[in-house]
């Protein structure tokens, strides 16, 4: 995935939050993305308070309420 494929996440990163808890999101560090198995090398988004981690596949932050 190219880098500018979640380039514009970042002008609304200050308006996306969980869909669970409504917390805001920012991104997640590279140990918050190993510690659930998602690849270091990729972005994601992470719950303010880091207890979820949300990948972003092809620019398109993934974020689904837990099941």
């Amino acid at each position: 995935m190219a880098a500018e494929s979640a380039d514009w996440i970042e002008s609304f990163l200050p308006v996306l939050c969980c869909p669970d808890t409504k917390q805001p999101l920012r991104w997640a560090t590279p140990e918050e993305c190993a510690k659930v198995g998602l690849p270091v090398d990729k972005p994601a988004l992470a719950r303010e308070d880091g207890s979820r981690v949300f990948p972003v596949q092809d620019g398109i932050p993934l974020l689904l309420p837990a099941e």
